[in-house]
């Protein structure tokens, strides 16, 4: 299975806190050069994903649903016959334009940012006031004329102390799907990596008060960039396990396309212990910027008796593949 990321532009209605693109859309200012593409621009890589095999696409951003010619590039997608995702901060998915452009087809889907249990954590994470409300009323627009809508949500300081509390308020708006994803280290994380990025070592009741609650609520979830380590208990919640069954190209504006595969683990790093655990051939590791910070000595590798561990990894190659867990890409 072939995953497209298309990037169509860096233009956002929201600030967040931790937007891995800050540093990309920074350097095209400098530049001089358009932070978005024009319509023909998205076309052409429409196409070329088709011709490169994708049966999936993900029209992200930036915000994608601010653009003008929103509907006319969901309408390319589908007469071409792809799957649609909608990476999206949610805040216009009920405005009428976007609604009736994302309510046509069952092929479409949308996974949307949600960073708080709250307005004031998540507003104070986005930079806008009233994204909040804005964004659970996309969801639950969503959600109610029968799209399927993951969340995802950017763990960080901010927000660490209201994830069981986001699992409770998926429920209330109708989702069933949640990706929890440390926060990658660069554009707007690295210009505020103390103010926004935990230690796992400090994450961990957190997340188990999290995985419990997701129980509870029989809502689903995974974890992104995520190690085996961290939730010993709860391996079949690695997210990256999805990439073991599939594969994305990704796009950045006037950049070539690249492999995300290739490239997300070159990006990532291990600590020396990292090679004596009995997940280490399957386990990606964290990103690099985070080894960097804070060093790999709370990594403690896992150790299972030599057959069972081919045993257990085919175990959890099974799970996700039978799970009906949705690839949220990027």
């Amino acid at each position: 299975m072939l995953t497209y990321d298309l990037k169509t532009g860096y233009s956002c209605n929201n600030r967040c806190k931790h937007c891995v693109i800050e540093d990309s859309r920074d350097r095209l200012v400098e530049q001089k050069n358009s932070v978005d593409l024009g319509t023909e621009d998205c076309l052409r890589q429409v196409d070329y994903a088709i011709s490169q095999g994708s049966e999936y696409i993900v029209l992200t951003g930036g915000e994608v649903t601010i653009r003008k010619d929103f509907s006319q590039l969901v309408d390319y997608c589908l007469q071409k016959g792809l799957n649609i995702t909608i990476q999206t901060n949610g805040r216009r998915l009920h405005v009428p334009e976007v609604a009736h452009a994302i309510s046509t087809c069952r092929k479409i889907r949308c996974v949307v940012a949600l960073h708080g249990a709250c307005p004031d954590t998540h507003d104070g994470i986005t930079q806008v006031t009233g994204s909040f409300d804005e964004t659970c009323e996309g969801i639950r627009y969503a959600t109610q004329h029968g799209i399927l809508t993951i969340l995802k949500v950017v763990i960080s300081k901010k927000n660490r102390d209201e994830l069981p509390g986001i699992v409770k308020l998926a429920g209330e708006l109708g989702v069933h799907y949640i990706c929890f994803a440390f926060p990658h280290g660069q554009g707007g994380a690295r210009k505020r990596f103390d103010e926004m990025v935990p230690t796992y070592s400090e994450l961990r009741p957190n997340l188990d008060l999290l995985i419990k609650k997701a129980k509870a609520h029989h809502i689903q979830i995974e974890f992104e960039a995520i190690p085996f380590c961290i939730i010993p208990h709860d391996m079949q919640l690695v997210g990256e396990l999805k990439y073991r069954f599939g594969d994305t190209l990704c796009t950045q504006v006037g950049e070539d396309p690249f492999n995300w595969a290739e490239v997300r683990k070159s990006i990532k790093s291990k600590a020396p212990q990292c090679g004596r655990c009995s997940m280490d051939s399957i386990c990606e590791g964290v990103w690099s910027e985070y080894i960097d910070a804070y060093g790999g000595s709370e990594f403690v590798p896992i150790s299972v008796p030599e057959q069972m561990k081919e045993r257990l990894i085919a175990a959890l190659d099974r799970w996700y593949a039978h799970s009906n867990g949705p690839s949220t890409s990027l």
